[in-house]
């Protein structure tokens, strides 16, 4: 039976070996409130991951592989009703030393689709924890909608997110007509 892990949970790197370990880590009812608060979200009912994490087989990095499931309400955009949402998802991330982001960065690795996401690995301890609950804020729904909401223009309003492109008055149409009337 694997032991499970809150979100406070840690490991050094010199724990880190390249024969990759499994841990089970899960939000507590209090981490799920402070969560929920940090992300500004409705309520996170629950929070768990499946993480292995190994040093890379070739270079200096570390391998974070996982399965991240949550089920939790968000306000939706439109109508700040509330939205449930359920999540169960993999994630791998690429720790490496704070000089080779900086060259993934350069190189824009980050725009590479096949490329695993990374991030530096600052000091000598690895945040599993806080890794999940990363994990967490970039894969909710960024825009959550009730089931039907849309965006309605306003009175008055020059712009919607509903309007379509080409009905849009062309602002350059009236400088034409006067350089066509000259």
């Amino acid at each position: 039976m694997t032991k499970t892990e809150n979100l406070e949970f840690q490991l050094s790197v010199e724990e880190i070996e390249r024969e990759p370990k499994t841990f089970s880590i899960a939000a507590t009812a209090s981490q799920k409130s402070k969560l929920a608060d940090r992300f500004k979200i409705v309520q996170l009912d629950s929070l768990e991951a499946a993480v292995t994490i190994a040093k890379q087989r070739h270079g200096e990095g570390i391998v974070i592989n996982g399965n991240l499931k949550a089920t939790l309400v968000q306000q939706c955009v439109v109508t700040l009703g509330d939205v449930p949402e359920t999540l169960d998802e993999e994630f791998e991330l690429l720790l490496v030393s704070p000089e080779q982001a900086a060259a993934f960065d350069e190189d824009e690795v980050y725009a590479d689709p096949e490329a695993p996401d990374y991030d530096a690995l600052e000091g000598d301890v690895v945040n599993l924890g806080e890794i999940v609950a990363q994990t967490l804020s970039v894969m909710m729904n960024p825009y959550p909608r009730v089931a039907g909401a849309e965006v309605r223009p306003v009175a008055g309003g020059n712009f919607t997110a509903n309007e379509e492109i080409g009905k849009k008055p062309n602002p350059f149409a009236a400088l034409a007509e006067l350089r066509d009337k000259s």
